[in-house]
C-alpha cells in the first residue's frame, strides 16, 4: 500500500505580508530601470542591453530567493500528514476514508513549480477537505517536488477509484 508522508501546512498572514512586499521591491525595481531607459537618464553606454540584463539578474535572484526559502517564506509546517489508500493520518490520528463523507484531495502545486507569469509556487496550497463525525475539515499539505507530485497524483487517482460518492 502507497503512503505518502509530508506536512500540514500553515500559512502566516506576517510572513505572506512580507513576501507581497519583496515582491513589489523588485517589481519597482524592474519599473524603475524601464522607466529611466525610456526617458534616457541611464544614458546611451548602458543602453538597453545593461537595462536588460539588469532586470534579468533582478528576476533571477527572486525566483531563486523563493526556490532557496521556499515553504518557509509563507508559512510554517504543522503535524505530520499521510495519505494511504484506505486512511489519513494527521499526527498519531488515523482516519479511515469509510468514516470520512465529501472527501476531495487537491493537488495542484509542488515547491518550485514555474507559475504562469513570473516565480514559482512555493507547494503549500495542495489540500484536503472533508467531514467526519459531522465536523467539516480542510486541511493543507505540502508537497517538496516534482517526482512527489506526481506520487500524490497517482495514490489520489487510486483514493478516488476506491472510494464510493457519499454526502450528507
Amino acid at each position: 500500500m502507497e503512503v505518502f508522508k509530508t506536512y500540514i501546512f500553515e500559512q502566516k498572514k506576517n510572513r505572506s505580508r512580507k513576501q507581497l512586499f519583496y515582491n513589489l521591491v523588485v517589481l519597482g525595481a524592474v519599473s524603475a530601470i524601464i522607466y529611466m531607459c525610456l526617458i534616457g537618464v541611464l544614458g546611451v553606454g548602458f543602453g538597453i542591453i545593461g537595462s536588460i540584463s539588469l532586470i534579468v539578474a533582478i528576476l533571477k535572484a527572486k525566483i531563486d530567493d523563493d526556490k532557496y526559502m521556499g515553504i518557509t517564506a509563507y508559512g510554517v509546517r504543522k503535524e505530520k500528514l499521510a495519505i494511504a489508500e484506505e486512511y489519513l493520518e494527521i499526527s498519531d490520528a488515523k482516519i479511515p476514508f469509510a468514516e470520512v463523507n465529501d472527501l476531495v484531495i487537491y493537488v495542484d502545486e509542488y515547491a518550485g513549480m514555474p507559475r504562469d507569469i513570473y516565480g514559482v509556487h512555493h507547494g503549500g496550497n495542495n489540500e484536503i477537505t472533508f467531514r467526519h463525525k459531522g465536523n467539516k475539515f480542510s486541511i493543507n499539505y505540502i508537497i517538496k517536488n516534482k517526482s512527489d507530485f506526481k506520487k500524490v497524483e497517482k495514490l489520489v487517482e487510486k483514493i478516488e477509484r476506491n472510494q464510493l460518492p457519499k454526502s450528507t
